[in-house]
């Protein structure tokens, strides 16, 4: 893509740092780094996926991108504006641009109030232009493209989790967001509704908003982003097309072993990928909240690595923090091994 057809910048986090704990007369234990230092770019109208297992970060870094949680060090820029120094004029006009579905979405949701209710309110509060009547079209507009127009008249107690996720998306809709931060969107749904809700989010992708999907379903991740992001222990590990996940010849250890994990590796041949190292004894399992042993050197996967064992650069791996290694177009790694030929093949 030509610099002249590349979308710009809407958001532009550098070096953000969020810690939680530590301190205090009760905290003996040591603070957690929840972010480490992570930089990332997200363009206008583009799809980029965040994944990794719970607790590696990905949820707090969704927050403080929308400043719904403080940060230590670094900024985070929304359409050029510093979120976080934003006055409150500022601040309440960015509210109304980036949004967040959060997992549990009925808590969003007014119980006694009905469906049409609650969008009347939204569009009460964030589209003051609009009269009773304006507001009652575009609500019945914004439920007609979530699918719930049928669902208009009823209460959050008789909708499904997966129409109740819906309201949500649509009450969103209504303040005209640039970004939308979906967390989990299609988590604790059923086949049939998880693929209704992937159905439903291709129909509202749209050239001037992006989303930042985080997800554990790997299989929706290639199905609707366009770019990739791993986090692991609070930094971004390794930046993907989504064309490439699971295919590419050769990914970070960590996000190989979630490839494997889903069943996603290929290489074309429909034998694992070059790095695959069929026959070795899988890594044990860790916990990736577990930040013991973790500091802001070194890799954050040196424990548990297995490829950085075989190819003897674990020393390097404990003591230097690996820099990003590109391997083709848009695509990058944070690893040792990516510089040897050996590994990469």
């Amino acid at each position: 893509m030509s610099a002249e057809t590349t979308p710009a910048v809407l958001v532009e986090g550098r070096g953000i740092v969020k810690t939680f704990g530590g301190g205090g007369l009760l905290r003996r234990q040591e603070p957690t780094r929840a972010i480490d230092g992570v930089d990332l770019d997200i363009r206008v109208g583009e799809v980029v996926a965040l994944i990794g297992e719970s607790g590696s970060g990905k949820t707090t870094l969704g927050k403080v991108l929308l400043r719904l949680t403080s940060l230590d060090a670094g900024t985070v820029r929304f359409g050029g504006a510093d979120v976080f120094r934003a006055n409150n004029a500022t601040l309440r006009k960015l509210r109304r641009e980036f949004q967040m579905v959060f997992q549990n979405q009925s808590a969003n949701l007014h119980p006694k109030m009905t469906v049409r209710e609650m969008m009347d309110e939204s569009l009460r509060l964030h589209r003051p232009e609009l009269d009773a009547a304006g507001r009652a079209a575009q609500g019945s507009e914004l439920l007609s493209r979530v699918g719930l127009a049928a669902r208009s008249e009823q209460r959050p107690a008789s909708l499904s989790g997966g129409e109740r996720r819906r309201v949500g998306l649509a009450r969103i809709l209504a303040t005209r967001p640039r970004l939308i931060v979906a967390d989990e969107p299609t988590s604790g749904l059923d086949a049939a509704i998880k693929q209704q809700m992937v159905d439903l989010l291709k129909v509202l992708k749209d050239p001037d908003l992006a989303y930042l999907l985080i997800s554990h379903d790997l299989g929706l991740v290639r199905k609707i982003s366009e770019r990739v992001l791993v986090m692991l222990k609070g930094r971004i590990i390794e930046e993907v097309p989504a064309a490439e996940l699971g295919k590419a010849a050769f990914h970070h250890p960590y996000t190989h072993k979630l490839m494997r994990a889903a069943d996603l590796l290929e290489d074309g041949h429909g034998h694992p990928a070059a790095h695959g190292r069929a026959g070795e004894p899988a890594a044990r399992p860790y916990d990736p909240a577990d930040r013991s042993g973790v500091t802001s050197v070194g890799c954050v996967h040196a424990a548990d690595c297995q490829l950085g064992a075989r190819l003897g650069i674990l020393s390097r791996c404990s003591g230097e923090r690996p820099k990003p290694v590109a391997l083709g177009p848009g695509h990058w790694v944070a690893c040792f091994a990516a510089e040897s030929k050996e590994a990469v093949g």
